[in-house]
C-alpha cells in the first residue's frame, strides 16, 4: 500500500473525530458567547480538523486527485458510524440508503 494512501485514510479518520468533537461541544449548555467557542471539545475539534487538512495536503504528494476524493467520501460513512457509538444516533432508512449509494459509487469508480 502506498504510504500516501494510508495518510489520506488517517486524515479522513481524524476529520471524522473532529466532527464528533465539534458536535459534542455544540451540544453542551453554554453560559456565554465565548464559552460557545472556547471550550475543550470545540478547540480540540478545530485542531484536529487543521491536522486533517495538513495530512490531506501531504497525501496529495503521492496520490492522484481522484483517488483522494474517493477516500474522502469514506468520511460520509465514518461520521454516522461514530455518531452511532458516541451519541447513540440511530441509522435511519435515509442514512442507510445514502451509505449504500456512496459504497456503490466507490465500487463503480474502482471497476
Amino acid at each position: 500500500m502506498n504510504i500516501y494512501v494510508l495518510i489520506a485514510v488517517i486524515s479522513v479518520t481524524i476529520a471524522g473525530f473532529s466532527q464528533i468533537l465539534l458536535k459534542k461541544g455544540a451540544m453542551r449548555e453554554h453560559v456565554s458567547f465565548l464559552d460557545d467557542y472556547l471550550n475543550l471539545p470545540v478547540i480540540s475539534g478545530y485542531a484536529l480538523m487543521f491536522a486533517s487538512v495538513l495530512a490531506t495536503m501531504f497525501a496529495y504528494r503521492g496520490v492522484r486527485y481522484m483517488t483522494i476524493q474517493i477516500i474522502e467520501s469514506l468520511g460520509y460513512i465514518l461520521v454516522p458510524v461514530l455518531s452511532y457509538f458516541f451519541f447513540g444516533e440511530k441509522f435511519t432508512k435515509n442514512k442507510v440508503i445514502g451509505i449504500a449509494i456512496i459504497l456503490i459509487g466507490i465500487a463503480v469508480y474502482n471497476i
